[in-house]
């Protein structure tokens, strides 16, 4: 969120999950655990991203066969900008 709000970095990927890790948890004797996010955070302005996630500025979607084939095309689609400026 961060980078997204400072313009500090180009985001490169998919749309985030949504979610904030900071959570509290309690163990039961039964080896259950509830985690529970425990802290709502929202941009600057106030608009939410838990639960909608975060947008990036270059969207790539990698498809089953570039995972397959072994192919990062998000990292590659990074190197790429990053050469570019």
């Amino acid at each position: 969120m961060a980078f997204k709000v400072t313009k500090r970095a180009q985001m490169v990927g998919e749309t985030t999950a949504g979610s904030f890790s900071f959570t509290n948890f309690t163990q039961f004797e039964n080896g259950m655990i509830l985690n529970i996010a425990s802290v709502r955070h929202t941009f600057p302005d106030g608009s939410k991203f838990e639960g909608i996630g975060i947008a990036p500025d270059v969207e790539i979607h990698p498809t089953i066969q570039d995972l397959k084939a072994g192919k990062d095309v998000v990292l590659d689609r990074a190197l790429a900008l990053a050469t570019q400026r």
